[in-house]
Order: C-alpha cells, then sequence, then structure tokens
C-alpha cells in the first residue's frame, strides 16, 4: 500500500495560518501599556516611590552587593537590582513596549 498519496494531500491542504487579528489584538493592549506607563511616569506620586522607594532600595543593594561575600546571596542581590532598575527606569520600560507595538506594525504592513 503506498502512503505518499495520503501525505501528499494532507500536506497540500495546509495553509498558513491569519495571525492578524492576533497581531491587532495585542497592538491594542500595547497601545494602552504605553498609554499607562506614560501617565505613571509623569505623575507625581510615582516620581514620590522613584526617589523615596526604588532609588534608595536600589542603592543599598548595590551597596550589599560590592562586600557580599556569600555566592548565593550575590546572585539574589543581582537579581533584585535587574528587577528594581526595571521598575525604577519606566521609560526604558516604555521603549521595550514601543519597539513591540513597532514590530507589530510592521508585521501587519507585510500582509
Amino acid at each position: 500500500m503506498n502512503n505518499a498519496q495520503l501525505t501528499k494531500d494532507v500536506l497540500a491542504e495546509d495553509q498558513p495560518a491569519d495571525i492578524a487579528p492576533m497581531l491587532r489584538s495585542r497592538q491594542e493592549k500595547i497601545v494602552k501599556i504605553i498609554e499607562a506607563i506614560d501617565s505613571i511616569a509623569q505623575s507625581n506620586y510615582w516620581k514620590f516611590l522613584e526617589t523615596e522607594v526604588f532609588q534608595g532600595v536600589l542603592k543599598s543593594s548595590v551597596n550589599q552587593l560590592c562586600v557580599e561575600k556569600d555566592e548565593k546571596k550575590m546572585f539574589y542581590l543581582q537579581g533584585k537590582i535587574e528587577i528594581l532598575k526595571g521598575y525604577a527606569d519606566f521609560k526604558k520600560f516604555s521603549e521595550t513596549h514601543r519597539m513591540e507595538l513597532k514590530n507589530i506594525k510592521q508585521q501587519l504592513k507585510g500582509r
């Protein structure tokens, strides 16, 4: 029995799925995320939190890392510092989403 004919028909029917609706949905979400980030970044409450909480904890963690000798604790502090940098730098956070939005727009244009 020759099964080549069976696989030939199956492969011929495969057509690329249309991902445009998924991309448009993601695009809408990213636009809302960017608007929220920009709005929060401009508020006085965020500026207060940034200077009084995040920058203080970040400086403290960096200082601890400089004197820490335990390797596990050093890895923990490095991770903590990376997370704090992400929260403390809303411009970078916003830019990441803007790049993703740009990529989605390019994918939608290419269709």
